[in-house]
């Protein structure tokens, strides 16, 4: 008898120890490292994510029990201790892009995260395979924002503070290195951030995960334009609003107030770019791909299926500038037809996935890391070349061929702006797309206004080739100048908004038009005979047998300053032969020069490639 009890006093203790067994916490695999205070609540919840993953098994190490994840130069204060040899091997280094010195090993570690295409690439040069794993925005979006709301100024930013008191806008000014706490719990109040910068620290090229949390609640961002090389200012791209002085902000801000349809666009493109790239499930996807061959320079995810990019010869915040608007008229139609398209800077350090890349240039030869798509396609919008205050320093013919031949064998489909050069070059071998440049129809048509009447128009940057203004002037006649660099006293503005250009086309009688020596030499069209032609406005350009053999008469062409004269002259004073003239070259111009058959034709050979 008492033997029995005690087998049942066993087996009850036994029991209770097994359920004891049972109840006690897990061991994580993945665990919290030593980090900064900034860091951990990201560190955490990757670790959190990773143990919950169902693809855990595929990331366990034989040789680790665990494996802790430490974060360092991210902020000044990161430090990671002293680790053993065999505690490096079971560890994680997730690498911000401060500017601190890395003395350890890291080839020590068992892996290594990279926050940067950059650092990345940096890592990839010295023999150090990394993930790219960037911050993200840790919250999720708002379910609604509040109804009062204000603007928020972050960072010292004196001008942009006086101009909201003069206009009398409700605002909150914050330090983003003491008042993240207050941010992050008034953000669903603001209207719109101005920032004059995103990044993590002065130091580094990361952005601040406020920015992402901003970006991905449609909470428009402004900033000042800068050179921005090495900023993260890059990553947005145009999704951001830039100004380039206090009188452009002004600007800026009321057209934001009149609620302006493109800063709309613009928050919406930012939040689907946090969503796609920069949240905790993104990044961990990324983990658990483990995949360190990835270029860094090729972007973040694998592109999907039908995506495409436009890259431009253009900074990134120039708004103003042709190519930009080109591209986005050319985007405007391509998207209808594709998943997505992304338009990216040549100057930005980020390069969004696609399966399809058009390169827009006026330079050769394209970079290295400027083909990484399924299919890159080159398009030789326009020629430009080295110039000094005189004049272009132009190659001979041939060498010019030669260029562009060596060029498109570096692509999958080379196409040119140039018929003489598309006929050129496939003669010798070279197959060569024509695709003219374009204007959109739904930006560029008759819409007169009376406040920018004129007889004569010229929209442009000033420059050593620009003769037709002066020759005119010189002559007593009177010329609306728009545009920068002009003498003072010979503009009436700097610019004119390219979102109401037709406006200032269809209000002059005459819009004049010349050309660099390079475009003229090889055959380029300026599609400001394209844009103006479409708004019903007659054209004087100086002369180009290109532009003669497609609209023969109805843009009529000067050779020197005394035919622009009389020509201008004598327009001027025969309306109807004027508006004769204007009617028939904009019939020329919408069936043949529009933004929707370049995109179909862009189709066409991204079909052919793509079936090959």
């Amino acid at each position: 008898m008492k033997i029995y009890r005690r087998l049942l006093l066993f087996l009850a203790i036994l029991c209770g120890f097994s359920v004891s067994l049972i109840l006690l916490p897990k061991q994580s695999y993945f665990v919290v490292g030593h980090n900064s205070d900034v860091m951990r609540p990201y560190v955490a919840a990757l670790v959190d994510n990773l143990n919950k993953s169902s693809s855990l098994t595929k990331l366990k190490d034989d040789e680790c029990a665990h494996i802790a994840i430490y974060s360092l130069n991210w902020v000044a204060d990161d430090t990671v201790p002293t680790l053993s040899k065999d505690e490096k091997k079971c560890a994680i280094l997730w690498l911000g892009s401060q500017q601190n010195l890395l003395d350890d090993d890291l080839t020590q570690y068992h892996s290594v995260w990279a926050s940067t295409p950059l650092l990345q690439s940096f890592l990839k040069s010295l023999h150090i395979p990394s993930i790219y794993v960037p911050i993200f925005a840790l919250n999720e979006p708002f379910s609604s924002k509040k109804s009062s709301l204000f603007f928020a100024i972050i960072g010292q930013q004196p001008d942009v503070k006086k101009l909201l008191e003069q206009m009398n806008l409700p605002f909150k000014q914050y330090d983003i290195t003491a008042d993240i706490i207050n941010i992050q719990r008034d953000l669903p109040s603001f209207r719109a951030i101005f920032v004059n910068s995103t990044r993590f620290t002065p130091s580094s090229i990361d952005i601040h995960p406020i920015f992402l949390e901003a970006a991905q609640n449609e909470i428009p961002i402004f900033a000042p334009w800068l050179w921005p090389q090495e900023d993260t200012i890059n990553l947005f791209n145009d999704r951001i609003s830039f100004y380039s002085d206090i009188s452009d902000l002004d600007t800026l801000l009321h057209n934001f107030l009149h609620d302006d349809n493109k800063f709309t666009e613009r928050s919406q493109s930012a939040a689907k770019l946090v969503e796609r790239e920069f949240t905790l499930q993104r990044n961990l996807k990324r983990i658990l791909a483990q995949n360190s061959n990835i270029d860094a320079l090729t972007q973040f995810s694998s592109p999907a299926h039908n995506t495409a990019t436009i890259n431009i010869p253009t900074a990134v915040g120039h708004y103003t500038a042709g190519d930009y608007a080109l591209a986005k008229d050319l985007e405007a139609y391509l998207v209808r037809d594709l998943t997505s398209v992304d338009l990216t800077f040549y100057n930005s350090l980020y390069r969004y996935p696609s399966e399809i890349n058009i390169l827009f240039r006026g330079f050769l030869p394209p970079a290295d890391y400027d083909l990484q798509a399924s299919y890159n396609i080159l398009y030789l919008a326009y020629a430009q070349f080295v110039q000094n205050d005189s004049q272009e320093l132009l190659p001979a013919f041939d060498d010019y061929l030669s260029a562009l031949q060596q060029s498109a064998q570096r692509v999958d489909a080379f196409v040119v702006a140039s018929q003489k050069l598309s006929d050129t070059l496939n003669a010798r071998g070279t197959k060569t797309y024509y695709i003219p440049q374009f204007t959109n129809t739904s930006r560029f048509y008759s819409d007169f206004d009376e406040k920018l009447k004129s007889d004569v128009l010229f929209v442009g940057v000033n420059a050593f080739y620009r003769t037709a203004v002066p020759a005119l002037l010189q002559r007593g006649v009177k010329v609306d100048v728009y545009g920068p660099n002009w003498p003072q006293g010979v503009a009436k503005a700097d610019y004119a908004d390219n979102q109401i250009l037709r406006k200032y086309y269809s209000s002059a009688k005459i819009v004049l038009n010349d050309t660099r020596e390079g475009m003229k030499q090889f055959g380029f069209i300026s599609n400001r005979i394209f844009d103006a032609t479409a708004c019903g406005t007659l054209v004087i350009s100086d002369y180009m047998p290109e532009i003669e053999q497609i609209y023969g008469d109805s843009v009529p062409m000067y050779h020197n300053d005394d035919e622009l004269y009389e020509l201008v002259q004598y327009f001027l004073t025969h309306d109807e032969e004027r508006i004769e003239k204007a009617q028939r070259a904009q019939k020329i111009t919408l069936q043949n020069f529009t933004a929707d058959m370049a995109a179909e034709k862009f189709l066409n050979i991204i079909n052919l490639l793509k079936n090959k």
